[in-house]
């Protein structure tokens, strides 16, 4: 999770931006700027900006939402990756088209915001949005009681202005605050809600340049991600807050397939049962497509007549279980009852480095790139890891 929201609590912070940029930015504001009674020069420099009143209106607890957004994620895509994260989201759309020596990465976030503006208003956002798919996250899967499939429609902006509206003040009613948003992403099997949130107030003491004490109050921001897969009908989220699930659950099947209660809240869906018996063949993934590789490196399993006896195979460093099998055309003995958890070591083939995949008996995954998951589902659900609920019998 990134720190917090109020990026640039010192004045020295602010410095390291490109004065003009950050004047710009400002000047989006200018009924805030008023109220905090903060002018800014006509042609600003580093020596003409007064930054410790910049930094005092930045630190404001009536800073407007959106210049809160912009600062913060200035501050936190302003890296060689950001900037990388940034280009690529906004060329999936239109180029950036702009000149961008003696840039900082932060200062070139600031003009990819202001770029084409207000057109590329949520740009940052959306980058953000998508750099965090690629984090290591868990998610709990939630089935289908029936089949509404057919019923799914790509949600309108009109549809997403009202689930942000319910989310605002659900996050309001829960004390957590305003400044919730969501991002959607569409993908050819999948769509994607990424729902940022308040967390619960924190405070914490800074020390400024001159050794002087300051307590920041303030609340980190929080992210869940909520996914439907359009071919199979399911739902799965990452959650920072377990009660949020019902809530998802409720709201985007109402708004995808026009059902409140659609997804079973605690079926389990994922089973081990596939590396039981003759079970080699399914480590051979030559049908998915962007998958060179994968074996398994870690097993946890019982075996009948042994049930709290739990038995952990682990691999040797940069091996796999494969490598040292003696059961083949098995990998477990016969008589192993039920499998806890495996974890997964894997390759993509556009990729040279190894990602784990750790597969949890009941409804849960932990993947360790969510960039990687559209390719792993794949290889999951073909094996036969996730339970397809709506196969016919």
């Amino acid at each position: 999770m990134p720190g917090p929201r109020r990026c640039f609590a010192t004045a020295k912070a602010l410095q390291r931006l490109e004065a003009v940029l950050l004047c710009e930015v400002l000047m989006k504001f200018p009924e805030y700027l008023k109220a905090q009674n903060l002018k800014l020069p006509v042609k600003p420099t580093h020596d003409n900006l007064d930054y410790e009143a910049i930094r005092a209106a930045c630190m404001c607890g009536d800073i407007p939402a959106d210049l809160d957004d912009v600062l913060s994620f200035v501050s936190i895509m302003g890296t060689t990756a950001g900037w990388e994260q940034i280009q690529e989201e906004a060329g999936a759309k239109k180029k950036l088209d702009f000149a961008t020596d003696n840039l900082t990465h932060a200062d070139l976030a600031m003009k990819a915001w202001l770029w084409d503006w207000p057109k590329n208003k949520n740009l940052l956002e959306e980058s953000f949005a998508r750099a965090r798919i690629h984090a290591r996250s868990s998610y709990v899967y939630f089935p289908p009681l029936r089949d509404a499939r057919q019923k799914y429609k790509t949600p309108t902006d009109a549809g997403m202005d009202e689930i942000k509206q319910d989310l605002a003040g659900y996050f309001v009613g829960e004390g957590l605050g305003k400044g919730s948003n969501i991002v959607r992403f569409e993908f050819e099997k999948e769509v994607w809600f990424l729902i940022r949130y308040p967390g619960r107030l924190k405070r914490q003491v800074t020390i400024d340049e001159d050794g002087e004490a300051e307590n920041l109050s303030f609340k980190p921001e929080e992210y869940d991600a909520v996914v439907y897969h359009k071919m199979y009908g399911d739902l799965r989220m990452n959650t920072s807050r377990k009660r949020d699930r019902k809530k998802y659950r409720v709201l985007f099947g109402h708004e995808l397939l026009a059902s409140e209660n659609l997804f079973a809240p605690d079926a389990h869906v994922i089973t081990l049962e596939p590396l039981k018996g003759h079970c080699l063949g399914i480590f051979n993934c030559e049908d998915i497509n962007g998958l060179a590789e994968i074996e398994p490196v870690e097993l946890a399993y019982h075996r009948i007549g042994e049930m709290g006896r739990e038995i952990i195979w682990r691999a040797d460093k940069n091996t796999t279980l494969l490598a040292s099998n003696k059961l083949d055309p098995f990998l477990l003995p016969d008589d192993t009852d039920t499998v806890r958890y495996a974890m997964f070591r894997y390759r993509l083939k556009n990729r040279t480095k190894y990602e784990s995949l750790t597969v949890h008996q009941g409804n849960s995954m932990t993947y360790e790139r969510d960039g990687d998951s559209a390719v792993l589902e794949e290889w999951l659900r073909t094996r036969k890891f996730v339970k397809d609920m709506l196969a016919k019998k």
